[in-house]
């Protein structure tokens, strides 16, 4: 994992900080506090913001971990977690490339990301009364979340030949923090006493640029025109997220 490699002692600060979240969780666990587990899969895009940059496409992903509703009253709560996310999405844009034997080639990369984060949520409930066995809520609130890892899938063509490259290494190209505005509706079932099920839907806007890149400007076919990078790659993720859960 590049974040290891590169930034030990940042990795190590994350990982103490969401030991330390969990550990408090366990402590205060009482009735006016539920900790539980979940398992979201999601449907996750890259979002571009910068000429000759192109969305193609999206991907299938799924976080996972631990959550944790403080329940300051009969409807309301104010809901954390720690979860490993799996995110990214499938991009296109101007390149050039060193081809063995040719030389420096001007084209076009399109690329098949993957990211994966530690992600912290900070939102707050909003719930109904009890209906039968169940309640109803919105959510609304703010994610943060750490990267530490990014592979991709790369495909560079050039005039009528393609090179590829699989699994490549992308955590050079992709920002260490990404913050987003997470908005849900959902549902909890209560099975007995303190336990329900939950299960809902949710929307995780990012709104800081997830990339860190400089990109050649784009010439009519898309292609690089230039010998130097001279744009800021910009460009947001963005997932929609099936919410499944417990609370104890």
């Amino acid at each position: 994992m590049w974040l290891l490699k590169k930034n030990p002692k940042i990795m190590k600060k994350i990982l103490s900080f969401a030991l330390a979240l969990s550990l408090s969780m366990a402590a205060f666990a009482q009735k006016s506090f539920q900790l539980g587990l979940q398992l979201s899969p999601n449907i996750s895009w890259i979002n571009p913001d910068s000429d000759g940059l192109e969305s193609e496409g999206s991907k299938i992903g799924f976080s996972y971990g631990l959550i944790g509703d403080f329940n300051i009253s009969d409807n309301y709560a104010f809901s954390t977690g720690i979860t490993l996310l799996s995110a990214g999405g499938k991009i296109s844009y101007p390149d050039r490339q060193e081809i063995s034997g040719i030389g420096n080639q001007a084209g076009r990369t399109t690329a098949d990301v993957r990211l994966k984060y530690i992600q912290i949520p900070l939102t707050l409930k909003l719930k109904t009364n009890e209906i039968g066995y169940m309640k109803y809520y919105g959510q609304f609130g703010f994610g943060a979340a750490f990267n530490y890892d990014a592979t991709a899938d790369k495909e560079f063509k050039y005039l009528s030949t393609t090179t590829s490259e699989d699994e490549a290494d992308y955590g050079s190209e992709i920002n260490l923090f990404r913050a987003s505005l997470i908005v849900g509706l959902g549902a909890e079932y209560n099975l007995s006493g303190n336990t329900s099920l939950i299960f809902g839907l949710s929307f995780d806007n990012g709104f800081l640029n997830i990339l860190n890149k400089d990109i050649y400007q784009a010439d009519d076919n898309g292609n690089a025109n230039n010998n130097e990078r001279s744009e800021k790659f910009i460009a947001i993720n963005n997932s929609l997220i099936f919410n499944f859960g417990v609370l104890f």
